[in-house]
């Protein structure tokens, strides 16, 4: 990699480092940008204590109200914003250039992209029900391609920089080691998000293209038939839509656990580990019913002894990837609010910022 931060001109204050060496001068227009998307994320805090913790209308309102992890969720957007520096934006675009250069990466696209276009010749396989096939296997599919990206790619990331001796060529310039690791970082949820919206699109497009399909075409899809059990094709794609945003708040998780466990581990145990990581959290609710939380009211004390001790340790310590996966209540049809969607970005959030402290705790303390 040659990642060679532009010494941006303008107005101009400027970022020390732990080892006392002056970094890039911040631009006037970079610092107005992130006071503009701090006001928005403000604006969104508001608008949600005051009615978007709200359910909709016909729920059971559950996952109603503000809770500490909510508004720890946007303290943590906002840090993010002023966090990432003009040289962690270099940065992170150099990551991505690298990561589209990357064959393997690229084939592993193409392919999901054409046996997403194709997904509907696969729907003769359950016959009567091919609109919740359609869904589950697109959904499923995007869920498994995305994965394998953030965990192989993640774990790639720091690890070949010190093996080509790059390292030095980086840091020898006016980036520490933090506006490094979030370059990493913020580069490898981009190569995501654009994969992840490259999938997303086609497989919408296919869904759409399957509806129109249909005998009553697609002026009958998008009718909405309560009775019927047919909310309409409007609302299926807005929910399909907003799952796979939810989706991308479990890649952003596993993208800074692959970062993290490639500092500690081979590639092949950090591979291994993170794999691990994502089956455990995926059964959350589980090990939570194992350690005894979610029974404790029933009278059900699940484990008893040291066993249920060992089991509450991985219950806290894993990501509540259960959080983000919200296929159940696209087979029932019933709407992700964004409410439900906060709750899991704000845990989520704490999760990854846990991750990226620990990992500059260990890169700050590496020797080249």
């Amino acid at each position: 990699m040659s990642a060679n931060p532009a010494m941006m001109g303008g107005a101009q204050s400027t970022l020390g480092t732990r080892d006392g060496r002056i970094g890039v001068p911040i631009p006037a227009r970079w610092r107005t940008g992130q006071i503009v998307v701090t006001a928005f994320i403000v604006l969104l805090a508001i608008w949600y204590n005051l009615a978007g913790y709200k359910s909709p209308a016909g729920e059971s309102g559950l996952a109603d109200g503000v809770t500490l992890y909510d508004q720890v969720g946007f303290l943590l957007l906002i840090a993010l914003t002023w966090l990432t520096t003009p040289t962690a934006g270099t940065i992170a675009m150099t990551t991505w250039q690298e990561a589209v250069r990357r064959r393997w990466m690229t084939a592993l696209l193409a392919f999901a992209l054409v046996l997403l276009a194709l997904s509907t010749f696969f729907t003769w396989m359950q016959p009567g029900t091919q609109e919740k096939f359609l869904r589950d296997f697109g959904l499923g599919f995007t869920i498994i391609i995305t994965m394998l990206m953030a965990i192989f790619l993640g774990v790639a990331l720091v690890p070949p920089e010190i093996e080509r001796r790059t390292i030095f060529t980086i840091l020898s310039k006016p980036v520490n080691r933090g506006e490094f690791l979030l370059g990493k970082f913020l580069g490898l949820c981009l190569t995501l998000l654009i994969n992840l919206a490259l999938m997303s699109l086609m497989f919408l497009l296919s869904y759409i293209w399957f509806a129109a399909r249909q005998p009553n075409g697609l002026s009958g899809a998008l009718q909405v038939m309560p009775q019927a059990g047919h909310p309409g094709l409007l609302f299926e794609l807005g929910n399909l839509s907003r799952a796979l945003i939810l989706h991308f708040g479990q890649l952003t998780i596993m993208a800074a656990l692959a970062l993290t466990m490639s500092l500690i581990a081979s590639n092949i145990a950090a591979i291994v580990l993170c794999f691990m990581v994502y089956f455990f959290g995926q059964a959350s609710s589980y090990w939570e019913h194992l350690a005894g939380e979610s029974g404790a009211a029933s009278g059900n004390r699940g484990l008893s002894g040291p066993i249920q001790s060992v089991v509450k340790t991985i219950y806290f310590v894993i990501p509540r990837l259960d959080r983000f996966d919200v296929r159940e209540r696209l087979v029932n049809d019933m709407p992700v609010a964004f409410n439900y969607m906060w709750r899991a970005f704000g845990s989520g959030l704490m999760y990854v910022a846990l991750l990226l402290t620990v990992a500059y705790w260990i890169f700050s303390d590496r020797e080249f």
